[in-house]
């Protein structure tokens, strides 16, 4: 190579140096419509913006699907329509998919933890599999010869007119109805097991040290989400009148199915609870279901710790039997139903990879189905406050506090109302 051209190589190279900093993408900055192009072992991604989107390798960024917050990621090797990206602080596996659309947002580098700088002293062009780009590229334009009409021969066959004489309702089943979808979102499943071995509650007629372990399953899918969990208890307890000890149990059992982006921030989803717990000699509940045939949840903006916020509203069946003793002092079956409306407040703070708060609180209050009356005082307020703390790769600390307040239990059996329970659980979370 000539002495003489190496200056002008060196010039050009500072130059192309220099525009790929220039237009580097600036922190808060918003890139749309960014698709998963391909996926790679180590959480590696390609997405379609490359260095004509002002993509440079070391970009840090957050992307976020249209269902929330998926994970944060940094920029390991750039082409000029792709780029690829190592993928950290995944929170919802699922939100991972070729299925979906993103923001690319960029993020400070100081936010990134440790392992992450790490990364950047890597060199990927050696690592990673390169994209061939000219699958991005159009195809070579054909010679236009013939112009047709565009307009339908019978308007009958026109599918906007077709959509126009449907209802509302039929569109959005249609919309939100996907045989494929429905297959690829069940291909993958994931579950949890988890045991307490220490758990003290307050509440009913006992002091209580129990033991509690359950198990919860889901699929991992971007539009249809079935779950399904089991919490049993098996509870040594003392009655305060009689210091009489007893063993006490209780089972709750919970499944859902939920459609998310019914429209753009709604989801729908439709549940069924069974709870059962025994004091003694008395059942109460001995059984209760609370039934919402269909729901709606909105989804907030996240911010930088608050990842997840969502309201949620559905008419819910209560329907209970209730053991207790009458003025005789015998043992006698109380049965109670009604519509609730239950309203559930869920939020998840995400302090570091590997540590986080959520909050999920419910308030539930009675109609009377023949008098239409609400009684805000039996309002079967629940909140569970867990805070998670990641010991290795699936294997988590929980402490979970239960607040539970049902004004059945004082008006039946004349107890007390609020129940709450305090648990360290240690959990294991597993997929198949």
């Amino acid at each position: 190579m000539p002495l003489k051209t190496l200056p002008w190589m060196v010039f050009v190279a500072g130059l192309l140096s220099l525009a790929a900093s220039a237009f580097a993408l600036d922190i808060n900055e918003e890139l749309p419509n960014i698709r998963l192009l391909a996926v790679y072992p180590g959480n590696i991604v390609v997405l379609n913006r490359g260095v004509e989107d002002g993509v440079a390798v070391g970009t840090h960024a957050k992307l976020r699907a249209s269902e929330g917050y998926a994970s944060r990621a940094l920029c390991v090797k750039v082409g000029m329509l792709t780029s690829h990206w190592r993928l950290y602080r995944i929170v919802e596996s699922q939100l991972i998919s070729k299925d979906l659309t993103y923001s690319l947002i960029g993020m400070d580098a100081s936010e990134a933890p440790t392992r992450v700088e790490e990364w950047q002293r890597i060199n990927h062009d050696k690592i990673v599999p390169s994209f061939d780009e000219k699958k991005l590229l159009p195809e070579e334009k054909k010679e236009v010869t013939e112009i047709k009409s565009d307009l339908p021969e019978e308007l009958s066959k026109d599918e906007a007119f077709l959509d126009s004489q449907k209802s509302a309702a039929r569109l959005l089943v249609e919309r939100n109805y996907d045989p494929e979808r429905l297959k690829r979102d069940f291909q993958k499943i994931n579950g949890n097991i988890y045991a307490s071995p220490w758990s003290t509650q307050k509440g009913g007629n006992t002091d209580i040290e129990n033991v509690r372990y359950g198990a919860k399953l889901a699929n991992e899918g971007t539009k249809y989400i079935f779950a399904a969990g089991l919490d049993r208890r098996v509870l040594r307890a003392k009655e305060s009148k009689t210091n009489e000890k007893v063993i006490n149990e209780g089972t709750e059992a919970n499944i859902r199915l939920t459609v998310k982006e019914l429209s753009p921030g709604w989801d729908a989803y439709s549940d069924i609870t069974y709870r059962q717990a025994r004091f003694g000699e008395v059942s109460t509940p001995k059984s209760h279901y609370l039934f919402a045939p269909l729901g709606f949840t909105h989804h907030y903006a996240e911010g930088k710790t608050l990842k997840k916020i969502s309201l949620s509203y559905a008419p819910t069946y209560d329907s209970r039997v209730h053991e207790g003793y009458n003025d005789s002092g015998k043992r006698k079956e109380f049965s109670k139903s009604g519509l609730r409306h239950a309203l559930r407040l869920y939020m998840l703070m995400q302090f570091t990879e590997d540590f986080s708060i959520t909050s999920d609180f419910s308030w539930r209050p009675m109609q009377d189905l023949s008098s239409w009356r609400i009684d805000l005082a039996d309002n079967l307020a629940q909140e569970k406050l867990t805070a998670s703390m990641r010991l290795v790769k699936s294997l988590f600390v929980d402490y979970e506090l239960q607040w539970l307040d049902d004004a059945q239990l004082h008006r039946i059996n004349h107890l007390p109302r609020v129940v709450t329970t305090n648990s360290l659980n240690i959990r294991y979370n597993f997929d198949f």
